[in-house]
């Protein structure tokens, strides 16, 4: 993203003999650059431009979850039932971030969506949420049941409707740590679960659909 220039320093006969010695070596095209290599902390990232990157996809009864132009999404058509697509990858200490997008909600934006940290393969695992009407809160989900280890509050940090939100989760040995717009919410400990996959989610507590659109995760070490 940065660009450099560099100083020419000489005389006008050396160069223009360089630069015809020099042509006889240029591709025939022009060269593609090589991306840079991701800083040794990163695990994993996707910016979901690739639809084969390897997250789940599907539809199902209770809604979707998929790629479409560019981005992640999750939807929840309603009834409380939760979404959630995997990565498909396993870790146990991270640091995940992600952009999530509220496309559509209900008249009260009575929803949540967020990262799920140590997904069990069944949907349990710890979900780290935010709502479309500026709540948070950190669940522990088991056998279909959830469990609030911070329960459900309310936060200025958190934009509301349609808005986009960047949340940051810390899964690092026992502790959880929710951030929002750069501002930490909340933490909590538990350690039933120490490894698991990676997963976005989204869940609509009203009778209309919830669209939660995800982009530029970032995985790091803690």
């Amino acid at each position: 993203m940065s660009k450099r220039t560099r100083k020419m320093l000489g005389v006008f006969i050396p160069l223009a003999v360089l630069a015809l010695a020099c042509t006889c070596n240029l591709p025939f095209g022009p060269e593609e650059e090589t991306p840079p290599p991701s800083p040794p902390d990163v695990l994993f990232q996707d910016d979901f431009s690739d639809p084969d990157s390897g997250w789940e996809v599907g539809d199902y009864d209770t809604g979707g979850v998929g790629y479409r132009d560019g981005v992640y999404f999750a939807t929840s058509i309603g009834d409380s039932d939760t979404m959630w697509g995997v990565a498909n990858v396993s870790f146990s200490d991270v640091i995940i971030e992600v952009d999530a997008i509220q496309v559509s909600a209900g008249p009260e934006d009575n929803n949540d969506y967020g990262i799920v940290c140590r997904e069990q393969g069944d949907g349990s695992g710890y979900y780290l949420l935010i709502s479309g009407d500026g709540g948070y809160a950190i669940l522990k989900a088991q056998g279909g049941d959830f469990e609030p280890l911070v329960d459900w509050a309310a936060s200025d940090d958190v934009r509301q409707g349609n808005a986009t939100n960047h949340i940051r989760v810390v899964c690092d040995g026992s502790t959880l740590a929710l951030f929002v717009n750069g501002q930490r919410l909340a933490t909590a400990e538990d350690s039933t679960f120490a490894s698991g996959d990676i997963a976005l989610t989204a869940t609509s507590y009203e009778d209309e659909l919830t669209e939660i659109n995800f982009d530029d995760l970032v995985v790091r070490k803690p």
